[in-house]
């Protein structure tokens, strides 16, 4: 344990010259340090001392400021996120919420944000994007086509096992250059579409054991366990209103995403929960090789990474960035959170009318 006072310095002398906004309090609602570029980044003059005026100030704009700043948890452990400012902004926010541990704060708590000027804004960043993505395109084509000439090139002359193996990399790379697809489709519809869902009033535990049967045809979903926290003798009590196209699809890019981190010999648990004016489909799962350094950029559109053959990007991780956007647009969001005994949770928050 460091000396009291000792952690809050040091973040009061980063905070005070980073480009990063960074907001310290505690459990009691007060906060210890906030810097200027937090106010830039809300878009308020000034930081209030306490945390019910901090969200009377930018609530408005900013909903989903409320579950963000909530109470340190006894088993909090890191947590990552985005925030969409909903009026006199363009920008999406980067977060990154840290417990402290310092005698002289109760529960003390450390979010830092910062400015995604590149993701998934039109006109900013789409540059870049474009010569990411067709890079990402080109690459399982340009083996599909090899292997395609291989097998014309050398018919007669090939054993079987020769073949299925070509087959088996065009196959495969099929399949990659088929998400990668509908990954950039995706976006460039967020993109051109930001407001264009139809919306629906959704009973949120039948939709998701309705999914779970579906999703059985294309995932193992026999290492799933479903868990209704609202009230499993009463499936039709949470409504929530929202796209179900969009929801279904949200669901199937985390579930892809804990089985592929899970290595596929990990559990997987889906649990229902209430908070206030809100709902959370929570997929938990263990992710062995995750680091906290990437984890910190799965959101990202543009995340830096080496684009040589063997570092390809992992399509289940690029998938994450949909399935914020697709959470954002419906005033939802979707919140990466570590656990004590290094499990995950993708916690997907629904709001209620």
């Amino acid at each position: 344990m460091m000396p009291p006072g000792t952690t809050l310095a040091v973040l009061r002398a980063w905070g005070s010259c980073s480009s990063e906004g960074v907001l310290v309090f505690d459990d009691a609602g007060i906060i210890h340090f906030a810097n200027t570029r937090l106010s830039e980044l809300l878009g308020i003059p000034d930081i209030p001392p306490a945390i019910l005026a901090l969200l009377q100030a930018a609530e408005s704009a900013i909903p989903a400021l409320r579950s963000l700043l909530r109470p340190q948890q006894e088993s909090e452990r890191t947590s990552w996120g985005h925030l969409v400012p909903q009026s006199g902004h363009t920008h999406r926010l980067a977060w990154q919420r840290v417990p402290l541990e310092d005698a002289s704060l109760l529960g003390g708590t450390v979010i830092v944000f910062r400015e995604d000027t590149s993701e998934g804004r039109p006109g900013i960043g789409r540059q870049p994007f474009l010569s990411t993505i067709s890079h990402d395109l080109r690459t399982p084509l340009s083996a599909i086509v090899g292997f395609a000439e291989l097998l014309r090139n050398n018919i007669g002359s090939l054993s079987e096992d020769e073949q299925r193996e070509f087959l088996g990399h065009i196959l495969k790379n099929a399949n990659d250059l088929t998400q990668y697809t509908q990954i950039a489709l995706d976006i460039m519809f967020l993109e051109a579409s930001p407001n264009h869902f139809e919306l629906e009033d959704v009973f949120l535990a039948r939709f998701v054991r309705h999914w779970l049967h579906d999703a059985a045809h294309r995932y193992p979903t026999y290492q799933v366990e479903l868990q209704n926290g609202i009230d499993n003798t009463k499936p039709d009590v949470l409504q929530a209103r929202v796209s179900p196209a969009a929801l279904h699809k949200i669901l199937s890019i985390l579930l892809e995403f804990a089985l592929r981190e899970s290595s596929g010999d990990g559990s997987i648990q889906i649990r229902l929960d209430q908070r206030e004016t809100e709902a959370h489909i929570v997929l938990r799962h263990h992710a062995p090789h995750l680091t906290q350094e990437e984890a910190g950029r799965l959101f990202a559109l543009l995340a830096p990474r080496d684009l040589s053959e063997e570092r390809r990007p992992q399509l289940h991780r690029m998938q994450l960035y949909v399935a914020s956007l697709l959470a954002e647009r419906q005033n939802g969001a979707l919140v990466l959170r570590q656990q004590p005994d290094r499990a995950f949770e993708l916690d997907l928050t629904v709001r209620l009318p």
